[in-house]
């Protein structure tokens, strides 16, 4: 398939997200909180300046709920930032345990932060307060005397590989589903059939060649659900992918070479039950479509098959995309 040029990549799409939140966000902050964006541009990826920025937004929007003095987060100015003291990061800290920004409204959830997201979230704010240091807007920096929440590190668990009965039987209950999807429509009459069951088993078509693709080339979820379909040649059978480095700002372009029987499974749903599932006008070229028509997130791949995993195998049984990964690493390797 030849690749059309006005295709807006995935990556490149969620970069824009990212620079449309934090753009609305720095517009409510003090201008000085657009020139640290800008002085971390060149140090941070841009999703750790858009976490950054959102970590400080949540910063301000606590000292609004607490100091009389600041009625808005543009009210937040340097001198402000440097009459805090120790005590008041402290509370900041215990204050995101459990916290609502309005405490009478109803609707609005309790959030909670983990021991790892208070840190991040402090680290953030030292961030602001050693760049206000350095250009003269601080003299004073609180920040340096407070303490940081200690993570207590998890022992690394092995992750498991599955046997080759093991992935026979999980694409077996794939198969069942799709057997069943079908038969559901076959047994039921045309005016009752709903596009919810007619789409189901073009679904089970495409979690098949998910897992299979997965199993084969080891490719990681981001990767796979970045594909489009312009990326794929079936002559020779081919994938070009971008592949997420140790860091989320080193990609590379890489050209992987399934197996026969995955290429002709992504055939089989690209030209059939891709069509049926259906792409909306922003999501076109995207290969893998989730059943509102859009580009199919990690996070539904990880549910999905975690779904047939559990089926498969049973509870005791983890399965999630990384399994699968290291199924294909495992079987590489012995292969070598």
């Amino acid at each position: 398939m030849i690749i059309n040029n006005n295709t807006i990549e995935y990556k490149e799409k969620l970069e824009i997200q990212y620079n449309q939140r934090m753009d609305t966000l720095l517009t409510e902050l003090p201008s000085y909180c657009r020139e640290y964006e800008v002085f971390v541009r060149d140090r941070n990826s841009l999703k750790t300046r858009m976490e950054y920025v959102f970590d400080i937004y949540n910063f301000f929007k606590y000292l609004v709920k607490k100091l009389p003095e600041v009625k808005t987060v543009s009210d937040v100015t340097p001198k402000v930032l440097e009459n805090l003291n120790v005590s008041d990061f402290d509370n900041y800290l215990s204050w995101l345990s459990d916290y609502k920004f309005d405490d009478k409204d109803d609707n609005e959830k309790a959030k909670t932060n983990s021991p790892a997201s208070k840190k991040r979230k402090i680290m953030s704010i030292k961030s602001l307060y050693s760049f206000l240091s350095s250009k003269g807007y601080i003299y004073a920096n609180p920040s340096l005397e407070v303490t940081i929440p200690k993570i207590a590190k998890k022992p690394k668990e092995a992750i498991a590989i599955l046997t080759t009965d093991q992935c026979d039987k999980l694409l077996k209950v794939i198969d069942a589903d799709i057997t069943k999807a079908k038969n559901k429509i076959s047994q039921t009459s045309t005016v009752k059939q709903t596009p919810k069951d007619l789409m189901r088993p073009h679904l089970g078509i495409r979690d098949k060649a998910i897992v299979l693709l997965i199993l084969d080339t080891g490719l990681r979820v981001s990767e796979l659900c970045a594909i489009n379909c312009g990326n794929i040649s079936f002559n020779p059978g081919y994938i070009d992918v971008i592949r997420q480095g140790d860091g989320d700002v080193i990609r590379t372009s890489d050209r992987v070479y399934p197996s026969l029987r995955v290429m002709d499974i992504l055939k089989h749903y690209m030209y059939d039950a891709r069509d049926n599932i259906g792409a909306n006008e922003d999501n076109f070229d995207a290969l893998f479509l989730s059943s509102i028509h859009r580009r199919i997130t990690p996070r539904s791949v990880e549910l999905m098959v975690k779904k047939y995993g559990s089926e498969a195998l049973g509870s005791d049984v983890h399965v999630d995309p990384r399994v699968l990964r290291a199924t294909a690493c495992d079987k590489m390797e012995t292969v070598k």
